[in-house]
């Protein structure tokens, strides 16, 4: 975020590019064969699914969640009973396994993150002012009143490769 200078956009995050497609687009130029990628989409995702595969549609795709009609909450049981632990973001309270302090967060995420994580609350507060742009649409970290959004019902996409397919060829 230093170096880019932004925050979030409606493209998404530069964080996305940067640590996620251009190490894909990479690896897929040094290993050109065909390749199937295997989604972690839910049956709540279907259109987010969709949108990926049609992304990249030069792939084949595998969506076992979808194919077997499971939530997110119903594989990580599965997972569970095969003695496998869930990222403890989610024992936490967290609705995904986003890097903390995600730029993506809304006001009830980041309310979340000052109490838990208030070492990475105040640096990114501190990163907004430094540049100049928001996390949140319209309110800086350190004006956000404590009282404000709901984690629970807040929109947050877990950060995968369809995060950056809104910024694909730009």
């Amino acid at each position: 975020m230093n170096f880019t200078h932004t925050m979030n956009t409606p493209f998404g995050a530069p964080c996305t590019r940067y640590l996620k497609k251009e190490v894909r687009k990479k690896w897929e130029r040094e290993n050109p064969d065909h390749h199937t990628y295997v989604w972690g989409f839910d049956v709540n995702e279907v259109k987010r699914a969709e949108n990926t595969c049609k992304a990249l549609s030069d792939y084949d795709h595998e969506l076992p969640l979808i194919e077997n009609g499971l939530t997110k909450e119903e594989a990580h049981g599965i997972a569970n009973k095969l003695g496998l632990k869930r990222p403890i973001m989610y024992d936490m309270g967290y609705p995904n396994n986003n890097c903390i302090g995600c730029v993506k967060g809304g006001m009830g995420y980041w309310n979340k993150i000052r109490v838990d994580f208030p070492e990475v609350f105040d640096r990114r507060a501190k990163q907004e002012r430094e540049i100049g742009r928001s996390c949140i649409n319209g309110v800086f970290l350190d004006e956000l009143e404590p009282n404000r959004g709901n984690i629970n019902t807040e929109v947050m996409e877990d950060c995968t490769i369809a995060c950056q397919l809104l910024t694909w060829n730009k």
